[in-house]
């Protein structure tokens, strides 16, 4: 009898610390945007901003992710016009040995600070996408440092606080 009830009870204190607890996200990258999932489901952003409400870390690189996420493809885009219109350049006339010429005027630096910012606009896609992963990333490293595992401490076996005879157990 003496056995079983002490049985039963580390029993259930193994059950605590095998209990499932908080669960993870994780990022999935999808072209351009990072989609945050948690159990299978891909969450909203305001169901990520709740889960993030309270841990600033994450938060705070979750909303600059999200502002960044827009600004990277306009870009992006406002410098393939810069270079589409330097290479299209303004129709010129000239006048050489008597005959007229017509040819083009392309400007150098106009397609150098398209290029530019294109490079720039993808970076700043890219540079919004490590962010959510990276706010992910910190979420699941604080989740697993709060975890707590039950498991048994200290088992007395005695009189008891109301002078009966029974055991104390302490968790830890």
């Amino acid at each position: 009898m003496k056995y079983s009830i002490f049985l039963i009870i580390i029993c259930s204190s193994f059950f605590t610390g095998f209990a499932q607890g908080q669960d993870t996200l994780y990022a999935k990258r999808v072209f351009l945007v990072t989609y945050i999932y948690k159990d299978g489901l891909k969450l909203s952003n305001q169901k990520v901003s709740q889960l993030f409400r309270d841990t600033w870390q994450p938060k705070i690189k979750y909303k600059w992710s999200n502002i960044l996420k827009p600004v990277g493809p306009v870009v992006a885009v406002g410098g393939v016009g810069l270079a589409y219109i330097a290479l299209k350049g303004k129709d010129a006339t000239a006048i050489v040995d008597g005959k007229e010429v017509d040819y083009k005027i392309r400007s150098l630096s106009k397609l150098l600070m398209g290029l530019g910012l294109v490079i720039g606009g993808l970076s700043i896609v890219e540079s919004s996408n490590e962010l959510a992963q990276h706010s992910v990333d910190i979420y699941n490293s604080m989740l697993k440092e709060s975890k707590k595992t039950g498991y048994i401490n200290k088992v007395q076996f005695g009189f008891t606080e109301n002078n009966t005879i029974g055991f104390t157990i302490s968790l830890k």
